[in-house]
């Protein structure tokens, strides 16, 4: 892979161009790891209104009838729906595991086969977070497992 960066200050914003052959993996983690760049979450804790960087995020799940999500030290509560957050997330390295939750990919330690051919997810904080076993194909070949 070549990087060809082209410094303009008459240019207010940043662009990023992508010349390849074909789209693959690795230029889908690209693009994911950019749409991440700028891309915050609101959530509430304590009465307050936070926007938490979407890379901090761990996973989001979904508990009467309420969503919150979680960082590696703090859980906070947000208004949007996790199929709502699902289509947000798309072009992001987070996958539905479950019903109930949405994870981060980047923030996956480590899986193991866990009862009735679901996964258990371990995450770099520590948490745990089950894959429904209809959920398991998908987080495998994502994670390339």
């Amino acid at each position: 892979m070549k990087i060809t960066i082209h410094e303009d200050s008459s240019l207010s914003d940043t662009e990023i161009s992508i010349t390849c052959p074909k789209v693959t993996a690795e230029i889908e983690q690209l693009i994911s790891a950019f749409a991440l760049i700028d891309a915050t979450i609101t959530g509430k804790k304590n009465d307050e209104i936070c926007f938490i960087p979407l890379q901090q995020i761990y996973y989001f799940e979904a508990v009467d009838n309420k969503v919150f999500f979680y960082t590696k030290d703090e859980s906070y509560e947000t208004n949007i729906r996790l199929y709502e957050l699902e289509d947000r997330l798309a072009k992001a390295p987070f996958s539905r595991v479950s019903k109930s939750a949405i994870v981060n990919l980047k923030k996956i330690s480590a899986i193991r086969p866990d009862q009735n051919s679901r996964l258990m997810a371990t995450l770099l904080s520590g948490d745990k977070v089950l894959v429904s076993r209809s959920f398991v194909p998908e987080i495998k070949k994502k994670l390339g497992v």
